[in-house]
């Protein structure tokens, strides 16, 4: 994902409830399942790979000297399968899985805590005199002292929870998340850990009285779940969003669409909404045609939102669009959707009022499950006072037409959200051929993963594209990372793509390459990671281009940006708490200047400093160089990068969700 020196460090906004559950707020062509006409069906399956762990990992035995703090290589089926032969008959069902959750939310190795679960319990079967009972959910001897049987939580999952949340009072120096409290750890005494048990033989005499072979015994019991064969998927998920310009503030946003429901595997959808303007904001939320609540203040069918300040609503139970965001008071806006859809993340900004247009374009579209796609929309809605008329194109070829003559023109406030089943093809044109505003996106489904990327408006090709990272290296976790430039021109194009200021690929009348007009090509450059990515047209020929990822099972795209600015950047949210499943959240600055550029960066109130010169309240990022920091452990926004010597820069966000997480 990014240079391996960069430290990686959780999607849900503050002031979201915290439940006891799990909730938080690519110069080879692309492969054959990606591209039309070719047959290559095996290495598709092999590009489209799910991380099936099949063979046991290389890694030493546990000691008792073996640090408490950390990540486990160890799957759920291997903990399952050291539980079921001593207990086949155990009364809790996913118990594995739920350790490995929580120890990834904690940073506590989830093997090291099973282990002294099953130690603590006699494998689920307890009956010790005096201990703990089956019914207390005490998987940890919490509070069995002196003929007491310890503490009782209400669920399993909470049981788990506690257990977790006592070792971080050990192992921690300080809070880690809202479980650290005496609310889910009855014996989580004070603000101020204990931070006196690092290593399983420190929990001797602490966790245990004496204790003497207490570690040891833990030891003894991880080293025996690991006699099984691993097995289970590895997850992943890759979300990148451009920053916003200042010129991006808006009165008024739009999304395609809105659906928090649990049964369509939604886990949480949030409008993030940022204030950029003096005084507070009157701020109205529609869904279709329905005003939002302010779920904070029911009694409110608008929201308030003080000067600098952010809401973050979510509406449970809500399917529709599209989604509309007002200032009814006046200030400047900047909007994002930011989506949790199983085990993926995704985050879009909102499409300013000033920015509708009559025609859209995508560079590709791929409906074929056999290439792992489950589904792939088309949102199209009518911004206009009157019904629209309406075409849909992939790769020259209409695929769909909405008429009034056909009666199926799109109403003013409507929305279509069309499929077209076994199509795979480029580019792709929304086009109202009456002009009526319009709004599209496309939704994928791809494996488990969620992606949405706007359209591209028509009006506003460029010859320039750039993109702030490239990264196809396979041990990464990265499968595919394709840079798609589609020719929307009337001449044949010559174009140029550079990674990290080399030329990767060129395409030329000269060579017999240069890409036709409404023609696409697709390279991927294995092996490489570097940046800022620059695609030019060198004979004047507009282009569409955008990137399109694999990661683990996840896949992503983002669309290129036409050019770089001098502007202020935006972001609405910065989370990198492992406790929501982050595993990484960066910031990607590029200088595309030709002097050094001094950014800052602020997220909320605080002013980050330069962790490689701890005295700057400044990055220093080189003329055509780029930085990508990343801060542990840190949620808030908005997220402010501002170039301090006015040089030109691009800026993206780069997030992983839940990576490394085994299911």
């Amino acid at each position: 994902m990014l240079p391996m020196e960069q430290e990686m460090s959780g999607g849900k906004p503050v002031g979201q409830k915290i439940s006891p559950r799990l909730r938080p707020p690519g110069e080879s062509m692309m492969p054959s399942w990606l591209l039309p006409g070719a047959a290559a069906l095996l290495a598709a399956a092999l590009l489209a790979v799910v991380v099936f762990l099949a063979a046991p990992p290389e890694a030493g035995a546990v000691t008792a000297d073996d640090p408490l703090v950390g990540t486990s290589d160890i799957t759920p089926s291997q903990m399952e399968a050291e539980l079921d032969t001593r207990n086949p008959n155990h009364i809790v069902p996913g118990i594995a899985q739920m350790y490995t959750d929580m120890g990834y939310r904690f940073g506590i190795r989830s093997d090291l805590a099973f282990a002294q679960m099953l130690l603590e319990t006699n494998f689920l079967r307890y009956g010790g005199a005096g201990g703990a009972e089956p019914w207390q959910n005490n998987f940890a001897g919490i509070g069995v002292t002196g003929g007491s049987r310890g503490n009782v939580f209400a669920t399993p999952e909470l049981g788990v929870i506690g257990h977790y949340a006592h070792l971080a009072w050990y192992a921690f120096p300080d809070h880690q998340n809202a479980y650290c409290s005496s609310a889910f750890d009855p014996r989580h005494f004070g603000n101020v850990h204990a931070n006196t048990a690092h290593t399983l033989r420190e929990l001797g005499g602490r966790w245990a009285v004496p204790g003497t072979t207490y570690g040891n015994d833990i030891a003894r019991l991880a080293n025996e779940i690991r006699r099984f064969p691993p097995s289970g998927m590895m997850l992943g998920s890759f979300n990148e969003m451009p920053s916003a310009g200042d010129g991006m503030q808006a009165g008024a946003y739009y999304f395609p669409w809105y659906d928090s429901l649990p049964q369509d595997g939604m886990g949480g959808n949030w409008i993030l909404v940022m204030n950029k303007g003096t005084g507070d904001a009157t701020v109205e939320i529609y869904i279709g045609n329905e005003k939002m609540h302010d779920p904070g203040n029911p009694g409110n069918d608008f929201f308030t939102i003080p000067e600098g300040g952010e809401a973050m609503p979510v509406f449970p139970g809500k399917l529709g669009g599209p989604v509309r965001v007002v200032s009814v008071s006046g200030q400047p806006l900047l909007a994002s959707q930011r989506v949790i859809y199983r085990d993926s993340f995704n985050e879009v900004l909102g499409v300013p009022a000033g920015a509708l247009a009559d025609s859209y374009e995508f560079t590709w579209y791929d409906s074929m499950p056999q290439h792992g796609m489950t589904g792939n929309w088309i949102l199209i809605s009518n911004q206009g006072n009157q019904p629209a008329d309406v075409g849909v194109w992939v790769g020259g070829a209409q695929v769909a037409a909405y008429t009034a003559a056909a009666g199926n023109a799109i109403p003013p406030g409507g929305t279509i959200t069309p499929v077209f089943p076994m199509v795979l093809g480029g580019p792709v044109e929304v086009r109202s051929t009456n002009h009526q505003p319009l709004i599209t996106s496309q939704r994928v489904l791809y494996q488990q993963s969620f992606s949405e990327v706007m359209g591209q408006p028509a009006a506003g090709l460029s010859t320039e594209y750039y993109f702030t990272w490239y990264d196809l290296i396979r041990a990464h976790g990265m499968n595919g990372d394709w840079v798609l430039v589609a020719n929307q021109g009337s001449l044949p194009a010559a174009v140029n793509i550079f990674v990290g200021g080399r030329l990767v690929a060129s395409y030329s009348n000269a060579t017999g390459n240069a890409i036709p007009p409404g023609g696409i090509v697709t390279p991927q450059f294995d092996g490489l990671m570097d940046g800022p990515v620059y695609v030019h047209s060198l004979n004047g020929q507009p282009l569409l281009a955008s990137q399109r990822v694999l990661f683990r099972n996840s896949f992503e795209e983002v669309q290129g940006r036409p050019a770089s600015s001098i502007e202020d950047q935006w972001f609405p949210w910065y989370d990198s708490k492992r406790f929501d499943y982050m595993a990484g959240d960066w910031l990607l600055i590029s200088n595309l200047g030709s002097s050094d550029a001094r950014v800052r960066i602020e997220i909320g109130n605080l002013r980050l400093h330069d962790a490689a010169n701890p005295g700057n309240d400044y990055f220093t990022v080189p003329a055509r160089g780029r930085i990508t920091p990343s801060f542990t452990n840190l949620m808030g926004g908005p997220v402010h990068v501002v170039s301090l010597d006015g040089q030109p820069l691009l800026a993206s966000q780069r997030v992983l969700y839940k990576d490394g997480l085994i299911r």
